[in-house]
């Protein structure tokens, strides 16, 4: 069986989905051009008419799977993931099938647009929070506001080590992250080389929107979902960027010359 892929349906004007993770300074060129208004407006206004014959939540979370899935470098191509994809394909019409694929381009265009939780709000604006689980994901504002607040000097953080370590032990959407990453960009950094992010969310739905965002904004990212309290973790995915930059490698040598350091220093 062939892969089957939401990104094979982007047939209108082309979305290189590749390009938002490639190692270059952030933000990432524009696509198309559309204002993040309009793809809001647009994404919103496309999904409440996307498989009426199906509950909001389940059209919601089915878009997130597929998404998700497709920017899974690890797993794209196994059985299970195309399993996973002709199971979610099946329960839509054809023209429906177009309505997702053109809720991704307006995604990508979004977060093209500008740094925004584009996925946590469209979430809530939708009232999808309301059944379920009940998850609230704070307004993009608010995490700009307290990333403001915490943040500490990313240039000194950074004399000690290559790249800024950031956890996120329950991520939500990733807006606090996106908030970060914002912030080291209008420091003059660039978060695709100098930030690793560590997330995790109880909720795959969750944890789920949080990687597709992360992986778009060419966030470098180690993606759990799982409890944080009893550190069990169910599936663990890590954004491209995270491999294009050679991450795994950049981590062991770092962690190699601590290694070091902290032999010398109890030598001494």
């Amino acid at each position: 069986m062939s892969q089957l892929s939401i990104f094979d349906m982007v047939t209108s004007e082309p979305v290189a989905v590749s390009e938002p993770v490639k190692p270059v300074v952030m933000p990432v060129p524009a696509f198309r051009h559309v204002s993040a208004d309009t793809a809001r407006r647009e994404f919103i206004r496309e999904f409440r008419h996307t498989a009426p014959y199906h509950r909001r939540w389940d059209v919601f979370s089915d878009f997130i799977a597929l998404a998700a899935s497709d920017l899974d470098m690890a797993k794209i191509h196994t059985a299970e993931a195309n399993e996973n994809a002709a199971r979610i394909y099946a329960r839509y019409k054809p023209d429906d099938m177009e309505k997702l694929k053109n809720l991704f381009s307006l995604l990508v265009d979004a977060l093209t647009a500008q740094f925004q939780d584009f996925l946590g709000s469209v979430f809530m604006e939708l009232e999808l929070g309301s059944g379920d689980m009940g998850q609230y994901f704070t307004p993009y504002p608010v995490s700009q506001l307290l990333t403001g607040v915490l943040t500490g000097d990313m240039h000194a953080q950074l004399k000690t080590c290559p790249y800024i370590t950031l956890s996120e032990p329950t991520s939500g959407a990733g807006g606090m992250v996106i908030a970060y990453a914002e912030a080291m960009r209008d420091a003059g950094l660039n978060p695709s080389e100098q930030l690793l992010v560590i997330t995790t969310d109880i909720d795959p739905v969750a944890a789920d929107m949080t990687f597709i965002q992360l992986s778009l904004l060419g966030i470098p990212a180690i993606v759990h979902t799982g409890n944080t309290l009893s550190l069990q973790v169910s599936r663990t995915r890590c954004t491209p960027v995270y491999y294009i930059n050679d991450f795994p490698k950049r981590v062991r040598e770092h962690e190699r010359i601590q290694a070091m350091l902290n032999f010398i220093r109890n030598m001494g």
